[in-house]
């Protein structure tokens, strides 16, 4: 706790979380276990995320889109099983909460997938995965994903209005559609201080 500079009420907070949603267990005098890193979602009809837990405010919440950009980035490609070559569309944003920034978002998609969508399309879109799947008539199956706890950098950092280097989650989210094609790479940053 004293390396990330945080109290134990939040920790407590954080574990038992981590242990209702089945990523710990707990035993009472000897401590936590990691049962899993990651998640799988069968059926993506739910509300996540952001949604999840602020969606009934929603005159309180605003996307704000600050980059879509067409990239070539060898590591996510292979993630996403394409070929190094192929382009992505990648699409910066922050979610926010009562003008408080909740999440810095990076979201990639092959270029393949949205290729009758411009950059352009993807600003002023506050819901972007329904967007995307209405775009291009895909539907999101089920998607894997992964928590753990990084340092923020300074892009991220800027972007959450937080102390660089400070503790925070980063949720990584690959996507499937229902002919198991990788179709979507989302990294999450969380403000929970928020």
């Amino acid at each position: 706790m004293e390396k990330f500079s945080v109290s134990r009420s939040p920790v407590r907070d954080a574990l038992k979380r981590l242990q209702n949603e089945g990523y710990i267990k707990r035993t009472p005098r000897k401590g936590s276990i990691v049962l899993s890193n990651s998640r799988v979602n069968e059926a993506i009809n739910f509300k996540g995320g952001f949604s999840k837990y602020f969606g009934d405010s929603w005159e309180n919440i605003e996307t704000v889109t600050l980059e879509v950009s067409t990239i070539l980035d060898a590591d996510i490609s292979a993630l996403i099983h394409q070929e190094e070559n192929d382009p992505l569309i990648k699409v910066l944003r922050v979610r926010k909460y009562n003008n408080e920034p909740v999440f810095f978002i990076r979201t990639h998609y092959p270029k393949s997938l949205v290729k009758d969508l411009s950059n352009e399309d993807f600003y002023d879109v506050n819901n972007l995965r329904d967007w995307i799947q209405k775009k291009t008539d895909t539907v999101f199956q089920f998607s894997n994903e992964t928590i753990k706890s990084v340092h923020a950098d300074k892009i991220v950092s800027n972007n959450l209005n937080i102390e660089e280097n400070k503790a925070i989650l980063k949720i990584e989210r690959i996507t499937h559609d229902t002919n198991h094609n990788l179709v979507e790479y989302v990294e999450y940053y969380v403000n929970s201080d928020i």
